[in-house]
């Protein structure tokens, strides 16, 4: 998990924030037009939203069908033991399956919320059958297929 600092935002502050969301090559001169303010106060209030760790940093963001991955799957996972070693070595195993986009340690009725993205039925059917399934201590898996995506 990233560390931030807690900074007190205005609405400038959120201003800014959604415009590098939506646009992050936005040049400080762009945003401070956006934001009514001088371009010095606009640079001066993203550097201290980056100090604090607010802004943790600047990303080129790729579909994944840009990639030839036309298939996102959302895959539950209950663990069948939940000691914080077992819990780190799945962790680990999870690093290490480039298919996996993003993981999460959830809450619920499961344990793991794993992103995927593959360029096919076909492929998630292989990873799922002998690389995830072949981890240890996995006692349930449900996959999400993603038919739509939004925002």
């Amino acid at each position: 998990m990233s560390s931030f600092q807690k900074i007190d935002l205005d609405e400038v502050d959120l201003q800014l924030l959604r415009a590098l969301q939506d646009d992050a090559r936005l040049t400080t001169k762009e945003l401070a037009k956006r934001v009514h303010k001088s371009s010095t106060a606009t640079y001066e209030r993203i550097k201290r939203m980056e100090a604090a760790g607010v802004i943790a940093g600047y990303r080129a963001e790729v579909p994944p069908a840009a990639l030839g991955k036309e298939l996102v799957v959302f895959v539950s996972i209950r663990l069948k033991e939940h000691r914080d070693t077992i819990l780190e070595a799945f962790q680990s195993d999870l690093r290490g399956l480039f298919e996996v986009e993003e993981w999460y340690h959830i809450t619920g009725p499961h344990d793991f919320m794993l992103k995927v993205a593959m360029p096919s039925m076909d492929a998630y059917h292989r990873f799922l059958n002998k690389k995830l399934a072949a981890l240890p201590n996995i006692s349930t898996v449900q996959s999400l297929i993603v038919l739509h995506r939004g925002k």
